[in-house]
């Protein structure tokens, strides 16, 4: 017999969201996928602590630049891009009483020629979470755009905005800032504020929920990190996806993406070979035909800095016939291929990077000094090698050691050392190989 009813079988929580609203999440993670590819287990949602944001908790004082440059860290975009403004207006006056008409200005990017400004309320100085939120929303739009991603639907632009935020790891605190209530009194004035998010928390949960199971996690750690209110609705949501599951979640995908990261690690240490063994696991799980060219596009590369040139080609041409506008790929072909004397195909291939728009310049432009280099067109080589540097925004693989081929071949030892050395520093083999040779030749 029961007391009070303490044994029975508690319901389990209902989320109440509608079957469009369901669709919807589902597809625009879809789209996700598909141009940023399936999540890793170890995909995480950012906290706002010093392990993430390192340069902001450095200072005791919020500090605007170093918030941004954690940010461009955590969404691998060049800081150099970015630059903001504050802005002054009336709630920035002490005393004085004001209305706002809609929405209040807090912040907004402007795409500038070079790169782009975010416009910043003064106010949000005062409401450091608020302030963190607004440049949390408008980096992921910046991500969307520097990855050609036309976003802007409409209606539905803003919360797509949050969908992709869960998808690139900012879920905690957009959800952490979804309302945002204060007050401030100094004695004479009394200051209120009240900000309601676009999001409904029901959705919200939802598609934290729908991406907690992409990576087969059903109660993941960051769940406590959320309001008490989204807690329950996200173990609902969690329930509803157990009862019916996404179309979408693969096991055999999210293996792939777990041991591409792996095969990255694995070349980060050295370990090429086990890298493309890695790799090579991949092409028997996936069916994602731009997962199976990067696939293929990093065996060559591995196979490249292993010294392996010819068997690199036929993996450049492969990921070139799965994805014809894969910049990286030409570029790495055009290398391979002067680099094993096919100099002439390899620019043609150096010429198609370019147009694709979707290369890193300052490969291309180091692939053009080693394609003139190889012709003994010296001074064209040179004048590349230096666009490339120029055009450097990231460490990039051996520029520095081909670059000091170039000025040994020019006769210029002590600034090809001077290069050579730097290369030696980025622990790149072929740079110390070369630096040994040159040391016990001169030990003779």
């Amino acid at each position: 017999m029961g007391f009070f009813g303490f044994n029975k079988k508690r319901k389990q929580p209902k989320i109440r969201i509608t079957e469009m609203d369901r669709i919807w999440i589902e597809d625009n993670y879809k789209w996700l996928i598909q141009v940023f590819g399936y999540p890793t287990r170890r995909s995480n949602q950012i906290l706002i602590n010093d392990k993430y944001f390192p340069r902001t908790f450095s200072s005791k004082e919020l500090n605007i630049q170093y918030l941004i440059d954690d940010l461009c860290t955590l969404t691998g975009l060049d800081s150099s891009l970015i630059s903001f403004e504050l802005h002054r207006d009336l709630r920035d006056v002490y005393g004085m009483p004001y209305s706002i008409d809609g929405k209040p200005f807090e912040t907004e990017i402007e795409i500038g020629e070079h790169g782009y400004s975010i416009h910043i309320a003064q106010s949000l100085t005062n409401l450091p979470n608020r302030l963190i939120y607004n440049l949390i929303y408008e980096f992921i739009k910046i991500r969307l755009i520097e990855s050609k991603l036309e976003f802007d639907t409409g209606e539905d632009t803003g919360l797509f905005i949050f969908i992709a935020g869960i998808y690139f790891g900012f879920g905690i605190p957009l959800a952490q800032n979804l309302t945002e209530t204060g007050r401030q009194d100094d004695g004479i004035w009394e200051t209120k504020w009240n900000y309601i998010s676009d999001m409904p928390y029901e959705v919200m949960a939802f598609g934290l929920a729908a991406y907690s199971i992409l990576l087969d996690q059903e109660d993941p750690e960051w769940k406590n990190e959320l309001p008490k209110e989204l807690v329950n609705q996200f173990d609902a949501a969690i329930n509803a996806l157990r009862e019916r599951p996404l179309s979408l979640f693969n096991k055999a995908e999210l293996e792939a993406a777990d041991l591409f990261r792996q095969a990255d690690e694995e070349y980060a240490n050295g370990k090429y070979e086990s890298a493309i063994s890695t790799l090579q696991k991949i092409l028997f799980l996936t069916e994602d035909e731009f997962l199976r060219a990067d696939v293929h596009n990093n065996i060559g590369y591995y196979q490249i800095r292993s010294g392996e040139y010819e068997k690199s080609i036929a993996n450049f041409q492969k990921a070139i016939q799965l994805d014809s506008n894969y910049g990286f790929a030409y570029d790495n072909l055009g290398y391979a291929l002067i680099l094993t004397g096919k100099i002439e195909e390899g620019k043609d291939q150096l010429e198609k990077a370019l147009r694709t728009e979707n290369n890193d310049d300052t490969y291309t432009y180091r692939n053009f000094g080693l394609y003139y280099h190889a012709k003994n067109e010296l001074e064209i080589a040179e004048d590349n090698f230096k666009l490339a540097f120029k055009s450097q925004t990231a460490p990039v693989d051996l520029l520095e050691y081909h670059y000091a081929e170039l000025l040994f071949a020019q006769g210029r030892t002590v600034e090809a050392m001077k290069y050579l050395e730097k290369a030696v520093k980025k622990g790149e083999p072929e740079a110390i190989k070369m630096f040994e040779s040159i040391y016990q030749k001169h030990k003779e």
